[in-house]
């Protein structure tokens, strides 16, 4: 018997028995129902098949410092772009060039590197609050309605809510759909991801979104709740973000006049690290240049000299007297004084808070509310209007977890305003 005749005869009639008893199936036409409806939810969403989704590219992005040798005098940078966790690319800050991934495990840069994975916004906190510190050992953590109100552990109610949500859709089919109709512009998509590298300037925009990475990393504050390593912390960030703000805008050329005198005074390292920083922070709010490794490494020196070192005015104090009195008033104007021992009450203003990796904290706002600190994919939580994401972080961190499940809302309330117009 032919080849084309058997399968006339015997095995096309089979599959379309087959095909019959399944569709009979109520689970089945089920999950086809809710396939369709995610598809056609994906569909209305608009996409723009032209566009680059920058945004999804500079929320999973990491970096990753290393050195080539031990004697080496600077760190070399690389971002790694990621999509759903995988890595598709590497761009090298110095040759300025897109590779693929490496394979295997790089020892040289698992032994000499430092990874700053990506940070995952839970939600913003909009109002302040005064944070009392113990008076004595015999409370040796904050205080449990202080740390709640600090951290927002509440917003972790969402938190099995939005998984809930997304296991949901994806074994309903409904998250299949979705995906199907988005997949011409999502970021897992190889086309997607060709374009994205292929798109003039972007390069620029990867260096300049994570050398915003490494800027934010001395101001994230994890899940402490030791009451004086909190206020050594954040006594620390205040120093290194006053600093930040001072380099912007320093219209007294206060930093030159500093890093003379701390010259002159035999503290060359703190010198050459200040005005380094201040040149890599001036170079990024230039937005028409490119950031090399030398702007990274300038964070991280300087971020280092004040987390092990302390301030730098402990090494380079002027004699005491008129000058002393004179120089401590000058930083107390910059609010960069040295933090005292008695301190107990901290002010802790309005703050973006993130999960890194497995732990759960916060940044203030003060470095992200300028644009030249501000991550890309931060804007729309730091807006302070009744639209913005920051206007309920309940509702914001479980919709923006499942936001085909806000888009299948949102194409219902169509549907609803069109038949209640019929």
């Amino acid at each position: 018997m032919k080849p084309s005749r058997l399968f006339r005869t015997k095995v096309a009639p089979y599959l379309v028995r087959t095909a019959k008893n399944i569709l009979k199936s109520r689970l089945l036409q089920l999950l086809l129902a809710l396939f369709v409806l995610g598809f056609i939810a994906g569909k209305q969403s608009r996409p723009d098949t032209t566009g680059v989704p920058f945004e999804e590219l500079f929320d999973n992005l990491s970096v990753l410092s290393y050195r080539d040798a031990p004697y080496d005098s600077t760190s070399h940078f690389v971002v790694e772009l990621s999509s759903r966790g995988r890595v598709f690319s590497e761009y090298d800050v110095d040759s300025r060039r897109f590779t693929a991934p490496s394979h295997g495990r790089d020892y040289g840069r698992a032994i000499s590197g430092t990874r700053y994975p990506a940070l995952t916004v839970r939600g913003h906190v909009e109002s302040g609050f005064w944070l009392e510190l113990p008076k004595s050992s015999a409370t040796p953590t904050i205080l449990p309605d202080q740390f709640d109100e600090l951290y927002r552990t509440s917003l972790d109610f969402v938190k099995p809510v939005s998984m809930f949500a997304g296991v949901v859709g994806t074994l309903s089919g409904y998250s299949i759909g979705y995906r199907a109709a988005t997949w011409s512009t999502s970021l897992s998509n190889p086309a997607v991801q060709k374009r994205v590298l292929g798109t003039s300037g972007v390069g620029r925009m990867v260096a300049r979104e994570a050398w915003r990475r490494v800027l934010l990393e001395p101001v994230v504050m994890e899940h402490e709740t030791d009451p004086e390593r909190f206020a050594s912390a954040r006594g620390t960030q205040r120093i290194y973000t006053n600093f930040f703000r001072l380099a912007l805008n320093d219209s007294n050329q206060f930093i030159p006049y500093e890093a003379a005198r701390l010259d002159s005074a035999g503290c060359s390292r703190e010198a050459h690290t200040m005005l380094a920083f201040t040149q890599a922070v001036r170079r990024a709010a230039q937005d028409t240049c490119h950031l090399g490794s030398t702007d990274f490494h300038a964070i991280e020196e300087w971020a280092s000299l004040l987390d092990r070192r302390g301030h730098w005015a402990t090494r380079a104090m002027p004699p005491a007297g008129e000058d002393r009195i004179r120089y401590f008033g000058t930083l107390a104007y910059y609010g960069m004084a040295p933090s005292t021992e008695d301190e107990r009450r901290i002010w802790i203003g309005p703050r973006v808070l993130i999960r890194d990796g497995d732990t759960e904290g916060f940044v203030a706002d003060d470095i992200p509310s300028m644009g030249v600190g501000c991550p890309m994919a931060w804007r729309e939580w730091l807006r302070h209007d009744t639209t913005g994401l920051s206007g309920n972080a309940w509702t914001a961190q479980w919709m923006r977890e499942s936001r085909q499940l806000a888009q299948f809302v949102s194409f219902g309330r169509d549907i609803a305003r069109r038949l209640h117009s019929f």
